[in-house]
């Protein structure tokens, strides 16, 4: 099952995860997460005030999913799950969360770095720090 979007407002992690293994299987070995949140110092603004995570493409949605498609096939996951925030946030606040289910621990970690790693390429969404 491929789950993926953005949202405006923020997540529950928690509760997304636990949804997740709602509908988990036995044929699930490992489960691996990726929580990102924004960080102090920034990158290009040491200080910033707040971050805005701006789409760049009208379909941040889709893309996403076709991260996740990929990351599906590539894998060979059971189940695939990456929300992105967008707008305007703060330091702390939870900016990414990538959860994927396969049979084993290796390639559970590998697919979620390779999200992560796809998804920071800032090719459909980009991060904007403020002073």
């Amino acid at each position: 099952m491929i789950t993926a979007h953005v949202s405006e407002q923020p997540f529950d992690h928690l509760k997304l995860y636990s949804d997740f293994l709602e509908r988990e299987t036995d044929a699930t070995g490992t489960v691996v997460l990726h929580h990102g949140r924004v960080k102090r110092p920034g990158k290009k603004v040491p200080d910033f005030s707040t971050v805005e995570l701006k789409p760049l493409v009208d379909d941040a949605d889709s893309r996403l999913a076709a991260i996740a498609r990929s990351a599906e096939e590539k894998f060979n996951l059971n189940q695939v799950l990456i929300v992105h925030r967008l707008g305007m946030i703060g330091a702390g606040d939870s900016v990414l969360l990538a959860i994927v289910s396969g049979k084993t621990r290796d390639i559970c970690f590998a697919a979620c770095s390779w999200i992560v790693d796809e998804v920071k390429k800032e090719e459909f969404i980009v991060l904007i720090e403020h002073p």
